[in-house]
Parts: C-alpha cells; sequence; structure tokens
C-alpha cells in the first residue's frame, strides 16, 4: 500500500497496517489491563509499573511517522508573544550554556532552533520527518541527526541542553531514547521535554474522546509519577516536574472529526480552571527538567 493510500483513506489505519504486541518499555512488564479503547487501539496500563501505552500498536509505527503524524505541524509565523517565551527559555538555558551545544529532538517547523541560532548556539537537530527536515534546512540549520531517536549516539557528553517538546508519546521506546539522551549530556548539563499528561484533569473529564489519545500516534502516556520513574531509572536524579492548562476538547482520527459539545458543566468555569491547575499536578501538558548530576 502507497503513502498516499493510507493518508487518503476515510477507514481506520489499524486496517491497513500490521499491529505488533508489545511489552511496558517502563519495567519490560506484558502483564497489562485494557483501560479503553479508541478506534480499535487498546490503551492498556502496566500492572507492574503503571505505565499507559498502547498495545497492540503498528508495526511500522516509526515509519509512518516519517510521513506523517505530527512531525511537519506547527505555527508558519511565530507571534510576538510565541518569540517572546522562546527568548525567555534560552535565557533561562543560558545557566547550562558551557559547551555551547544545544539538540533539540523531533524540532518540527524548527523555530526554537532558530531563535537559539540567532543568540550563538550552535543549533543540532533530530527529525525523521520528511516536511520538517526540509523546514529546518530551509531555516539554516545544518546539523541534522536523521536516524531513528532511539539511537542518538554523538559522542559522549556533547551537549549543555537536549530539548524535547512533545515527542515522547510518539516512541516506540522512550527509555532508549533517555538513556541515550543521559549518555550524551555533559556532566550539569539538562534535559528539558515536554508531554501530555495522562493524570490530567482534561483526561479524566473528556474521557477516551480527549483530543490527545491518538493511538496511532501517541503510543506512550506518561504522567509525573512514571515519567520520574523512568528518568530515574536511566540515571537523572535532579527532577523537576509541573503541569498546566486544562481543556474540554474531543477528537477522532480515523478519519479526523472535532466532537462538539454543546455543553459541559465544567465549561463555565474553564478559564478559571485553567489559571488554578498550575499549582496542582492534573495539569493537561507536562514539563520536565532533569539536570545530569556532575
Amino acid at each position: 500500500m502507497t503513502n498516499e493510500t493510507l493518508m487518503n483513506s476515510s477507514q481506520p489505519i489499524k486496517q491497513f497496517l500490521e499491529m505488533i504486541e508489545t511489552r511496558c518499555d517502563l519495567c519490560g512488564s506484558s502483564n497489562d489491563k485494557l483501560l479503553f479503547e479508541k478506534e480499535g487501539f487498546r490503551h492498556v496500563c502496566c500492572l507492574t509499573c503503571g505505565l499507559v501505552y498502547v498495545n497492540p500498536r503498528l508495526k511500522f509505527h516509526k515509519d509512518f511517522q516519517t510521513v506523517s503524524g505530527t512531525g511537519s505541524m506547527g505555527e508558519d509565523h511565530l507571534s510576538h508573544s510565541q518569540i517572546r517565551r522562546i527568548c525567555k527559555e534560552l535565557s533561562m538555558l543560558d545557566n547550562y550554556r558551557k559547551l555551547n551545544r544545544i539538540l533539540e529532538i523531533g524540532p518540527g517547523k524548527g523555530w526554537f532552533l532558530s531563535i537559539a541560532k540567532l543568540v550563538g548556539w550552535e543549533t543540532w537537530a533530530m527529525e525523521i520527518n520528511l516536511d520538517a527536515i526540509e523546514n529546518l534546512k530551509r531555516k539554516g540549520i545544518k546539523n541534522i541527526i536523521t536516524s531513528g531517536s532511539e539511537t542518538l549516539d554523538t559522542g559522549h557528553e556533547s551537549f549543555d541542553v537536549i530539548r524535547m517538546w512533545d515527542v515522547i508519546e510518539h516512541l516506540e521506546s522512550p527509555r532508549a531514547l533517555l538513556q541515550q539522551i543521559f549518555n550524551n549530556l555533559r556532566a550539569g548539563g539538562l534535559l528539558r521535554l515536554s508531554t501530555t499528561n495522562f493524570n490530567s484533569l482534561s483526561r479524566m473529564v473528556n474521557g477516551p474522546d480527549w483530543v490527545y489519545l491518538n493511538g496511532s500516534d501517541h503510543i506512550v502516556l506518561f504522567e509525573p509519577v512514571t515519567i520520574e520513574k523512568l528518568l530515574k531509572l536511566v540515571g537523572f536524579r535532579r527532577i523537576r516536574i509541573w503541569t498546566r492548562s486544562f481543556n474540554l476538547r474531543r477528537k477522532l482520527y480515523h478519519p479526523e472529526k472535532e466532537i462538539k459539545v454543546r455543553f459541559h458543566p465544567l465549561r463555565p468555569f474553564r478559564k478559571i480552571i485553567d489559571e488554578t491547575i498550575k499549582f496542582t499536578n492534573l495539569g493537561h501538558q507536562m514539563i520536565v527538567d532533569a539536570v545530569k548530576d556532575s
């Protein structure tokens, strides 16, 4: 079957691509329980460690990411507020700037790296999506690693900072990648990542139809407890985790369809919840800073 046939199909992708059974990437157990099924994809919870993942998953999941998925998504132009946020983050990252090398895994449109380049960082990207790779080249990012992220190997302790924004949930083995990240960070270097929080109020309220539950794309779903377990397993000790944001978006993906809800009892309080949820671990976006001990 061609990629064009796959992209244009109005039937669930599961009908066209082979599925494969998998184990928990965190602890290796095959002992899981079904939480729910969405569009033919079983979302399970490991009974040993609590990690949530899709099982079975698409056998050729990684190949699919090269031509589809969310790798090339993002804004064609940045707003002034978005530029300010990136500059603020880069200002914070100056505290880790010794080798002057920063790597972003899954940079998408490449906006973060293009601004990092403007302020003097030696920028590196790791990307497998073909459209995203072309975007990076057009933005002048020359150091692009196009192999699978789980095989990251640029040399021991090569980077001050490694950034990974909304990527880890797409990986067949987050554990393998995080181990490589740990090895490629210099002592005292920083890993900064973002991912969907499965233990968020948004997910609890919206159930399986929640917008970020897409079994063909998001195959490992973390929450603060499980991401901390995994980071400690690969060697990180100085870990900070916080969450933010609340939404009521629901979506189906095969074919794509926003599920409109006329009324929800929490809708009138959405802005209040959004402002206050950052003081809890129930926000739908989870942000993690992990420093490699010197």
